[in-house]
């Protein structure tokens, strides 16, 4: 057995897992727009899919406020695999998720403390729209 591996990390609208076991990831992103800050986003959801690890294994995943390495979301857990070939998907819905501010956001997977992968979430100010009829 070697080193885990991350199968994959995503930031999705829905995942749903289908009675043969099969999972639906609905609208993957990698970026939320607010009009003001803190903001709470609706509903949304965490896949993360890792495989070469064996018998019990610890896990986190941190998404943390890159300039502040503020934790806005920490996860953990544990999972029990028999077979290393297998690949052990994780589906995590985030509901409380607090966003101080603007900024880019990490999101780490780690197994035995260890990081095994990451990426970005970044957050933006919704950009001034324009009125709908401007004036003439």
């Amino acid at each position: 057995m070697g080193e885990p591996v991350l199968v994959a990390l995503l930031f999705a609208d829905r995942v749903i897992e289908e009675k043969n076991h099969k999972k639906g990831i609905i609208g993957t992103f990698s970026r939320f727009y607010a009009d003001t800050f803190p903001v709470q986003f609706p509903p949304w959801f965490i896949y993360a899919a890792v495989t070469n690890i064996s018998g019990e294994n610890s896990f986190s995943l941190n998404l943390v406020l890159e300039k502040a390495q503020q934790v806005i979301l920490p996860i953990s857990g544990k999972c029990q695999v028999d077979n290393t070939r297998s690949v052990v998907e994780l589906i995590f819905p985030v509901f409380r998720a607090i966003f101080p501010e603007e900024g880019i956001y990490a999101l780490t997977f780690n197994i035995e403390g260890l990081p095994i992968g990451s990426r970005i979430l970044e957050v933006f100010k919704r950009p001034d729209q324009p009125p709908a009829n401007p004036p003439e």
